[in-house]
C-alpha cells in the first residue's frame, strides 16, 4: 500500500497532466510529463523504494506477543505478562525539554548502534506498584519518593532530571492504559510497575547522550511467595566480589550494578543459597545490603535495625517500614551494623518492593578465624507483621496515614 506521501505526489501528477486517451497515455508513459512532473515521479519512485524496504525490515521484526484475558488470577507469578502496552517520553538535547509522550503498544525499542545505554551502561530504573484495593479502586504506592531516587540516580549519570509531574504522570497514564490487569482485590497479586531511563543518543567516546528516553511498562504478578506461603531464604556472605565501591554508584538503581552482581548470585545459587550478603569493600566489617534488597532486622533489644552506608540503595519499602515500625512502638535504629553483630539478631529479612519483606532463615559467612559459621534466624515475627500492616495500607485495608496511596484515576 503506498502511503500518504506517494499518494499525494500521483493526485498532484494527475492534476497536472493534460486529459490524454487512455491507449496514449500508457505508451508514453513517463516520456511526456513535464520535467517537474519527472522530478516528482522519479521522488514517488524513492518513496516507493523505502516503501518496499520498511515493509522488509518490519517483516524482519519478532511478532508481537498478543496480551491475554487473565482469568487465573491467583496462579500469577512474579514474571513478565504481556499488557496492551508502555509509556514513553524523549529528551532532546536540541529542546531541553521533554515532550508529550505516547503509548506504544509493541514491547520492541529500536535504538542506533552506538547508543549510550549499549555502550556505556547508561540507564537507571525504579521499581514501584499498583493495587485494586477493597473498595476497588486502584492506587499506587509512594510514587514521590520514586521519583525523587529516580532524579538522584539521573544526576549522578548525568542525565536528565524526571520532574516529579511528569514521572507520576507517566505512572498513572501507563496503569490506566493497562487497568484490566491490576489483578483483583483478595487475589494476593499486583501490577508491578517498571519506570527507566536510559541514554539512547548514539555517542563514541564518553559522554552525556544527547538524548534520552524515559518509559514505563507495566505487569501483573502474584503473591512473590506463592501458594506456599512465607519461605525462609538461605543466604551466604560474599568474600570474593564487592556489591559497590566506595563513593561508586551503589546508592542509585544504575543498571550496571544489578550486572555485576549476576556471577556472584550464580556462584551463590550453585552452592545451594538463595541469596548474597554483601559486606562493605573497605574493611569487610560492616554489612551491607543483601543481593538485591535492603538487610533488616529485630536486634536482641527489639529494635528495627537496618545498615546505614554512602553505597547502599535506600530502600523506598525499607523507609516505609520503618516508620510503620515507629507508628507500632518499635526503636527504629539506621546506622553501621558490624558483622560481628549477626548472631545476636533475633530476626533478618531482606527488603524489596517485590516482597516487601522476605524471611531470611540463615546466613552462612566466616568467622575472625575464616571459618564458615551458619547464623540461624528461625523467627519471624515482628517483622512479618510490619510487612502485613504494609500491605494492608496498600490494599486499603487499613488507614493510610502518611499519604502514601494515590487513586488512579481510569
Amino acid at each position: 500500500m503506498r502511503s500518504s506521501v506517494a499518494s499525494g505526489l500521483l493526485r498532484r501528477l494527475s492534476s497536472r497532466s493534460p486529459a490524454l486517451p487512455l491507449r496514449r497515455t500508457q505508451q508514453r508513459c513517463f516520456s511526456d510529463v513535464t520535467s517537474a512532473s519527472q522530478r516528482e515521479f522519479e521522488l514517488l519512485r524513492q518513496v516507493s523504494r523505502l516503501e518496499s524496504r520498511v515493509s522488509e525490515l518490519q517483516a524482519q521484526l519478532p511478532p508481537r506477543v498478543q496480551p491475554t484475558k487473565i482469568t487465573n488470577w491467583e496462579d500469577l507469578a512474579f514474571e513478565i505478562k504481556p499488557t496492551n502496552g508502555h509509556v514513553r517520553y524523549t529528551w532532546s538535547q536540541k529542546t531541553e525539554a521533554w515532550d508529550a509522550g505516547q503509548f506504544i503498544q509493541d514491547p520492541f525499542v529500536n535504538l542506533h548502534i552506538h547508543a549510550g545505554v549499549l555502550h556505556y551502561g547508561i540507564t537507571l530504573f525504579e521499581g514501584c506498584k499498583a493495587f485494586r484495593a477493597k473498595d476497588g479502586k486502584i492506587r499506587v504506592c509512594n510514587l514521590p519518593a520514586n521519583a525523587a531516587r529516580m532524579n538522584t540516580g539521573a544526576n549522578r549519570l548525568v542525565m536528565p532530571a524526571v520532574p516529579e509531574s511528569l514521572f507520576v504522570e507517566a505512572v498513572h497514564w501507563a496503569v490506566r492504559a493497562n487497568a484490566e490487569y491490576v489483578p483483583p482485590y483478595g487475589s494476593g497479586g499486583s501490577m508491578y510497575i517498571r519506570p527507566f531511563l536510559m541514554g539512547t543518543g548514539p555517542i563514541l567516546g564518553l559522554q552525556p547522550a544527547k538524548e534520552f528516553q524515559l518509559m514505563v511498562s507495566v505487569t501483573p504478578v502474584g503473591n512473590y511467595f506463592g501458594k506456599g506461603g512465607l519461605k525462609g531464604i538461605h543466604a551466604n556472605v560474599m568474600t570474593e566480589f564487592d556489591r559497590a565501591a566506595p563513593h561508586g554508584t551503589g546508592d542509585v538503581k544504575a543498571g550496571g550494578n544489578y550486572a555485576a552482581d549476576l556471577l556472584p548470585l550464580k556462584r551463590a545459587k550453585e552452592l545451594g543459597y538463595g541469596t548474597t550478603l554483601y559486606l562493605d569493600p573497605k574493611e569487610r566489617k560492616f554489612i551491607e545490603e543483601f543481593s538485591v534488597s535492603n538487610f533488616l532486622g529485630i536486634s536482641a533489644s527489639g529494635a528495627y535495625v537496618t545498615p546505614h552506608s554512602g553505597s547502599i540503595l535506600p530502600s523506598i519499602t525499607n523507609k516505609m517500614l520503618m516508620t510503620l515500625a515507629a507508628d507500632m512502638g518499635l526503636a527504629v535504629e539506621q546506622r553501621p551494623v558490624e558483622y560481628s553483630e549477626l548472631p545476636s539478631f533475633r530476626e533478618v529479612g531482606a527488603c524489596g518492593t517485590a516482597t516487601v519483606v522476605a524471611p531470611v532463615s540463615s546466613i552462612t559467612g566466616p568467622d575472625a578465624q575464616g571459618e564458615l559459621v551458619k547464623h540461624e534466624f528461625p523467627s519471624f515475627d515482628k517483622l512479618n507483621q510490619l510487612r502485613m500492616r504494609l500491605q494492608e495500607v496498600q490494599y486499603g485495608e487499613h488507614e493510610d496515614r502518611h499519604g502514601w496511596m494515590v487513586e488512579v484515576t481510569c
